[in-house]
């Protein structure tokens, strides 16, 4: 026997036990790799469910907010065409407000025109008797 005659027993016992432990340190590293990406997994899956929901109430908002603008049109149509008869009916009133105060600034002249035709009546025949 000489130096370079082979590996002794010891030594491959010592390598393999080297390489079991390297072995089952691996399958822990592996076991806690799955463990922490089966929770990442499962929220992927959950990320595209609720990108599905998010994409499907984003068309309802969507679908809401032209049919709440065509209420809002239809709306303002409506008013504005009460506002129309509206206004007419008030401009009508202030019209005959006009009408009547024109009336009766009339009935304030004709009563001053004929208070001083009584004063003169009355002055003349004060006048008369008097003389």
């Amino acid at each position: 026997g000489g130096k370079g005659e082979g590996v002794q027993p010891q030594e491959v016992n010592a390598e393999r036990q080297r390489t079991v432990e390297e072995m089952s340190r691996l399958r822990e590293a592996i076991q806690s790799l799955c463990q922490s990406t089966n929770p990442l997994a499962r929220s992927m899956d959950y990320v595209q469910e609720d990108l599905d929901n998010m994409g499907k109430e984003l068309s309802f908002w969507r679908k809401d907010t032209v049919a709440q603008a065509q209420r809002l049109e239809e709306e303002e149509r409506r008013t504005e065409q009460e506002l129309e008869g509206l206004v007419s009916a008030l401009r009508g009133v202030e019209q005959q407000i006009m009408e009547e105060e024109l009336r009766i600034n009339d009935m304030k002249g004709s009563v001053l025109r004929n208070e001083i035709t009584i004063r003169n009546m009355l002055g003349s025949v004060v006048r008369v008797s008097g003389q």
